[in-house]
């Protein structure tokens, strides 16, 4: 015999709550019909999902992994439910986009705009990821283009340059480095300086660590955060300095001195936007048309 989506939203609210009552409640149902629905669908299983008491409600192992599968079941629905709605009501393709904390300061948002005006029936769903994990969600098809540092060497990804953002120096405005016009790497070295976490700012830490590494000198970090929020608050608070791609967009020279890093090359950060080869839809073909458009006219703010 067959069960429906009313006894897995049933079982999933049971075994959310592990409380037949307050399920109940949540569902706006009355109480023998939740016991009904949840009896019903352990009887078409031939499966025993829940151990009950009369003082509290166990999933069995079996009802645990019956909650995972059942309430990713439940989350495709509302999913496909909301793109229904959004087809319905006009917007004519959704465009999923990952983007690093370099981009999303200033060259998203810019990029968004632009495209926005011009295709105003595609939705954009932005999503932060560090530059590995976008690699691994476009393979996966979990997003459709993915703003990254740098390159991906892969058979199944494309991906083409559009902009790129010198290294600067980010300093309180009382610091003592903040009286000279340029830094130089010796200067930095001299410093502990704050930077992102690894785990969130793996390229971006490869690749200050390699200018270092360039100019002879040895990075030490004097405290991480994983956010830019946190970065900058740690240097407005006069905690120490960092380096990053150019003044944010939301901050001001009262809160924050930009320097250049002077080097025998210029330290640059190239972003790319990637997608999968075989998946370069007419909207994702505009979105890369504009991203190269805006980016070639692109400067981080210094």
């Amino acid at each position: 015999m067959h069960y429906d989506l009313k006894h897995l939203s049933t079982f999933v609210a049971v075994a959310e709550e592990l409380n037949f009552h307050r399920a109940a409640e949540r569902l706006g149902m009355a109480q023998p019909a939740v016991s009904r629905l949840v009896q019903e669908l352990e009887d078409r299983l031939g499966v025993k999902l829940l151990e009950r008491t009369t003082r509290k409600v166990m999933l069995t192992e079996t009802g645990r992994y019956l909650l995972e599968e059942a309430q990713d079941v439940l989350d495709r629905l509302d999913v496909a439910e909301s793109t229904v709605r959004l087809l319905a009501s006009g917007t004519k393709a959704i465009l999923r986009i990952g983007y690093t904390t370099i981009t999303g300061h200033s060259l998203v948002p810019k990029i968004a705009r632009e495209f926005r005006l011009e295709n105003p029936e595609v939705r954009l769903e932005l999503t932060y990821l560090t530059s590995p994990v976008q690699r691994d969600r476009i393979l996966q098809d979990e997003i459709d283009l993915g703003f990254i540092e740098g390159s991906f060497l892969s058979s199944e990804i494309e991906s083409r340059a559009v902009a790129r953002h010198s290294l600067v120096a980010l300093l309180p405005p009382g610091h003592p480095l903040a009286a000279k016009d340029a830094l130089t790497v010796a200067d930095l070295a001299r410093e502990a300086l704050i930077l992102g976490t690894n785990a969130e700012w793996p390229t971006f830490r490869r690749i200050v660590v390699d200018m270092f590494q360039n100019h002879g000198q040895v990075l030490t970090v004097g405290q991480e955060a994983s956010s830019l929020t946190g970065i900058l608050g740690l240097v407005t608070a006069g905690v120490g300095i960092t380096v990053f791609c150019g003044m944010p967009s939301f901050c001001g020279p009262e809160v924050l001195t930009v320097r250049p890093i002077a080097t025998d090359t210029p330290t640059e950060v190239e972003t790319h936007l990637a997608w999968r080869r075989s998946n370069l839809t007419a909207a994702m073909k505009r979105f890369v048309e504009t991203s190269q458009c805006v980016g070639a006219n692109y400067r981080s703010i210094v």
